[in-house]
């Protein structure tokens, strides 16, 4: 399964309508906030994914496709726990140390963050119950990313950037 990670795209669907082309693929795409009318657009233009959102910072009036949308998700596909938050209730720009935290409460086997606008991939081997934590960086600015994620026996996780 081919999982699309965005966050923080601030006004401007361009990058991931390009990312969304790239992955026609992409059964699911996540959205970590910042952007939320972005993705109501989007949405509309690539019906044939599953949209999975959450509200971050600078999303006012937090909905999607009509309904509120949340500070938090948590969603089982192929097998492992993802869990999907903007970061900023995480202290995400301080640190993952509490988005850690959250993984082990959550007994999550991947965090998705944003917030920070960098990104971020980080395997921790915990020896209760080993995770990752996974930040897309922004779908906006100078340096615009975004996230791949595979699910098939393990997960593998990946950065796509724009020259």
């Amino acid at each position: 399964m081919k999982i699309l990670v965005f966050s923080d795209s601030h006004g401007s669907t361009l990058f991931m309508r390009k990312a969304l082309n790239m992955h026609r693929d992409a059964e699911v795409v996540f959205f970590l906030g910042d952007g939320l009318a972005d993705v109501d657009t989007l949405a509309y233009m690539f019906p044939s994914v599953a949209w999975i959102v959450v509200s971050g910072n600078n999303d006012y009036y937090p909905t999607f496709r009509g309904a509120p949308v949340g500070k938090i998700e948590s969603i089982t596909l192929g097998g492992f726990k993802i869990v999907a938050t903007h970061g900023n209730h995480y202290y995400a720009k301080h640190g993952t140390g509490a988005l850690k935290r959250l993984a082990k409460e959550q007994g999550a086997d991947i965090v998705l963050f944003g917030h920070t606008h960098e990104p971020h991939e980080e395997y921790v081997p915990d020896d209760e119950h080993p995770f990752y934590l996974f930040n897309p960086g922004s779908a906006s600015g100078y340096s615009p990313s975004f996230g791949v994620i595979m699910l098939d026996k393990a997960p593998l996780l990946s950065h796509g950037r724009f020259a």
